[in-house]
């Protein structure tokens, strides 16, 4: 895909700094990686990806919100929400190429830049810098799912409610209540009863 605008330039630009929070990389390795990534429109309650599809995109996100969820007796069980600079995928899928147990839902209009397995892989696998890179980001995901595996575990429910609201206020500013209580593994009763004690009403 050719940069021919400055807003895809800047959204490129960003999708660099998101990786090299990571590793450093040069601008050749960084090139090859810009050439396969293609620009798409989601609007708001679009289905990017459906339980028993194989997920074959991952999609850095510029603007917009798209949450991941999965089926529990016909309820919807909301495990991560993605934002702006956030790469949303389920990796899983997508990288032994088998059935995703979940659901990828725009919750917001979304503009995202994204790149097949096909396409990606063997950039990846021959680039030093984005091979290091991939594997540094895989070491953060697991970070990240195992502190919300352990909060769950751990923290009450009002504990789960004060460490969002210190850490990642953008959930309880662009999330709806419903799907953020699934996240909190908390009813929707709980979670208002929860934010009506601080003070905090949508």
């Amino acid at each position: 895909m050719e940069m021919n605008s400055t807003n895809e330039e800047l959204s490129l630009s960003r999708f660099r700094k998101k990786m090299e929070a990571f590793v450093p990389i040069p601008d050749d390795d960084f090139q090859q990686l810009a050439q396969i990534m293609h620009k798409k429109h989601f609007n708001k309650g679009d289905v990017i990806l459906k339980e028993g599809q194989v997920c074959k995109y991952f999609y850095f996100i510029v603007s917009g919100c798209i949450r991941s969820f999965g089926l529990e007796n016909g309820r919807d069980v909301n495990v991560k929400f993605y934002f702006e600079d956030d790469i949303a995928c389920d990796f899983i899928s997508f990288r032994r190429q088998e059935p995703s147990q979940f659901f990828l839902v725009a919750v917001e209009d979304c503009i995202v830049y994204c790149a097949t397995k096909t396409e990606a892989e063997p950039i990846f696998r021959n680039t030093a810098s984005l091979h290091l890179n991939l594997f540094r980001f895989f070491q953060e995901l697991y970070l990240k799912e195992e502190e919300h595996s352990n909060n769950l575990k751990i923290l009450s429910p009002p504990g789960r409610y004060e460490f969002l609201l210190e850490n990642y206020p953008q959930y309880l500013q662009r999330i709806p209540l419903v799907h953020l209580a699934s996240y909190l593994g908390i009813s929707r009763e709980t979670l208002s009863r929860i934010r009506n004690k601080k003070g905090r009403t949508k």
